[in-house]
């Protein structure tokens, strides 16, 4: 099981590749599974290629929700051979709309939590990744633990910019509690959260062409 990140704002990891608003991360297994799309197809399909894959290989593309440096890349992967999962109704061809949790081989896709807006996260062996986590990263993180899906690593967006440190370290703190011990904060995370997180957990660099390996 790989994860490799296409899209965010953080700075590349390798040559070839560009930032940009928003997040974009290539899971594979049995199979390639696209969470979010970043914000333009262009960026998508550039960073893509960049890393040795075409939007042909995508299987399924998931959304986690319904703001435009998430969906922005869709007209790149939509109208093809590949399945949208989508948190409500976005009008793309081969959609699938379910708020409902649903399992795509050993990827679960969570149940649709509303912050607002409505927005899911999907979690891979141990590792619970999320767009944005507008609902809350720890609230995400809740839902598995109660099914039995042990969270030991975060990464993507955790919407915490902005917010004064002691949510900040609230959030951490319950992270911790629920056996979070990794972390790979990026996007909206904010610069607090990656250094309140880097005294809570081990932590990594989360840019376009981050690799991580699982299982």
């Amino acid at each position: 099981m790989k994860v490799t990140i296409v899209v965010t704002d953080e700075p590349p990891v390798k040559e070839g590749l560009s930032s940009g608003p928003g997040f974009s991360a290539l899971i594979e297994d049995d199979v390639t599974i696209l969470f979010d799309t970043g914000p333009d197809p262009r960026l998508l399909t550039s960073n893509l290629e960049a890393l040795g894959y075409s939007t042909d290989d995508v299987d399924v593309v998931v959304i986690s929700h319904n703001h435009w440096d998430h969906t922005g890349g869709l007209d790149a992967v939509a109208g093809g051979a590949a399945k949208v999962v989508t948190p409500e109704r976005l009008g793309v061809p081969n959609e699938l709309v379910r708020g409902e949790w649903l399992g795509i081989g050993d990827v679960v896709l969570t149940d649709v939590l509303v912050g607002p807006p409505r927005e899911r996260a999907v979690f891979v062996d141990g590792m619970l990744i999320t767009g944005c986590a507008h609902p809350g990263i720890d609230r995400f993180a809740e839902w598995c633990v109660r099914r039995g899906l042990g969270v030991e690593a975060v990464m993507g967006g955790f919407h915490m910019m902005g917010l004064p440190e002691s949510k900040v370290r609230a959030v951490a703190a319950r992270l911790r509690e629920l056996g979070v011990k990794v972390a790979g904060p990026c996007h909206c995370s904010g610069e607090v959260a990656k250094r309140v997180f880097a005294e809570y957990f081990e932590t990594f660099d989360v840019g376009p062409g981050t690799v991580v390996k699982l299982g």
